[in-house]
């Protein structure tokens, strides 16, 4: 069994500038419609159906060809789409004989959670002194 790690996943998540590329990485290749049906892919996979196909198991993710049957898309536009989110670092692969598993990385999405959070408005409490 081979791990391909994404480009960022050794990076901590600090929520400094340091991180500012890992951030937009991310955001970007969240920006593509087709990128963010993988990834909500990934989180409903495997479900009843899957988990039960001779093809492939999913004992270490989701198999290539359930992601092809459920995007109905080309095999290297799917390729090129999963590339982009594992250098990301929002998923990876397990290699498993001749087969490819994909699974979420929960640490990317959590960072951009972290990241979303710290772009809210603080409530700032004014204290108004009165004047006697």
């Amino acid at each position: 069994m081979q791990h391909e790690r994404p480009l960022f996943c050794f990076l901590p998540y600090t929520g400094t500038r340091m991180n500012e590329a890992l951030v937009v990485a991310r955001f970007k290749a969240l920006s593509d419609p087709a990128r963010l049906r993988i990834v909500r892919i990934l989180v409903e996979l495997p479900d009843d159906r899957t988990v039960l196909d001779s093809r492939c198991g999913t004992a270490y993710g989701v198999c290539f060809c359930h992601l092809q049957e459920r995007l109905g898309l080309a095999k290297p536009t799917i390729s090129h789409h999963l590339k982009v989110l594992r250098e990301a670092g929002l998923i990876e692969v397990v290699r498993v004989g001749k087969w490819s598993y994909y699974r979420l990385l929960p640490a990317g999405l959590e960072g951009l959670l972290k990241d979303l959070s710290g772009l809210r408005p603080q409530q700032k409490l004014i204290q108004l002194e009165r004047a006697l």
